[in-house]
């Protein structure tokens, strides 16, 4: 028995130095460096930066592919994707968008759902500009397809079917696409008396419904993704209140976090936390200005917010955790666990 019991030791053993036994994983937060046109890698769990990634002009927005081992990166000061290898930490493939007009740049990214496509819309300083989406086959790194989808694009979301893509023209309307082909399905009547201040979109992962921001109306509107109808409306506290932007939806569906601005000397810079089952919000994140950045991991433990620092929030008790200073704007950001 003894001699049984050394054998198998010796065996763990050697399972665990080749790699036989998966080593504990731990977060690791992808960051958008705006104006060094780098992706900052941290380590929350010591606080520490542990490199730099070159990329492209500008990079925002920033985006997993399928098996969240790839990063797309929207560099918006041109008009290109990279294509980050995580575990290689490099670039190793920078996608130029088939852009055919000047003064258009790489503007807002995300993906679907599954990870098997992404789309990228163009920029323009000038709102009047016509704007197209670009798709990528994240498969075959990839632009295959592109459709107009109308001007000033200041946010997309996919419903949780996977079947549709809606695109936000800021100040305008919602134009809805079938996600199968680009036709374009319809649209979304904005909030009567808010339109001027539509920006954000996020879809629920699990249900058929979406959340729009409309600036400082101070209101969201709750729209059915399946009948593209408003079913509600949720006016934003006392204490709460600002000019509202980008909202994401946790990957479990139970909360959406709102980019929250202050518009008087009253209001706080941070984010708003919506209970998606009561579409309600219940608690702000004092976080200060937020760019584009916020991510939640996998097990919808941990929220991680990009203002001047990188902070991060316990999702059961709402409450703050820990911060890191990165010394630089801030912009998209994911999180990973290796």
């Amino acid at each position: 028995m003894k001699q049984f019991l050394t054998v198998f030791a010796l065996m763990l053993l050697a399972l665990s130095i080749s790699g036989g036994i998966a080593s504990a994983q731990k977060p690791i937060v992808y960051a958008a460096l705006t104006d060094e046109g780098n992706i900052a890698v941290v380590d929350p769990g010591s606080s520490r930066l542990l490199q730099r990634i070159q990329v492209g002009r500008d990079p925002m927005d920033v985006v997993l592919n399928a098996d969240r081992t790839r990063l797309y990166v929207s560099n918006t000061g041109d008009i290109t994707v990279s294509i980050v290898d995580l575990a290689k930490a490099e670039v190793v493939q920078v996608l130029r968008l088939p852009v055919n007009r000047r003064g258009i740049n790489a503007g807002v990214m995300i993906r679907n759902w599954e990870g098997t496509r992404m789309y990228v819309a163009e920029r323009s300083d000038d709102p009047d500009r016509d704007l197209r989406v670009y798709v990528i086959d994240t498969q075959k790194e990839m632009v295959i397809a592109q459709f107009d989808a109308g001007k000033d694009i200041s946010a997309m979301a996919v419903s949780h079917d996977g079947t549709k893509l809606f695109v936000v023209n800021k100040g305008q309307g919602v134009r809805v696409f079938a996600t199968d082909d680009n036709r374009q399905l319809g649209s979304v009547t904005p909030l009567a008396g808010s339109e001027s201040g539509l920006f954000g979109i996020a879809c629920s992962p699990t249900e058929p419904k979406a959340y729009l921001t409309y600036g400082n109306a101070n209101k969201v509107q709750v729209v059915n993704t399946a009948s593209n109808q408003q079913t509600g409306v949720i006016g934003v506290p006392k204490y709460h209140t600002g000019i509202q932007k980008r909202i994401v939806y946790s990957p479990d569906g139970k909360y959406a976090f709102v980019l929250n601005y202050k518009d008087t000397f009253k209001e706080i810079d941070g984010v708003n936390v919506i209970d998606a089952g009561k579409d309600e919000i219940t608690k702000i994140f004092n976080a200060g200005v937020v760019r584009n950045g916020i991510a939640i991991n996998h097990n919808n433990r941990i929220v991680y917010v990009a203002s001047n620092d990188l902070k991060w929030y316990d999702l059961l008790t709402l409450e703050h955790i820990r911060s890191i200073s990165l010394r630089t704007t801030i912009g998209g950001i994911v999180v990973v666990e290796r």
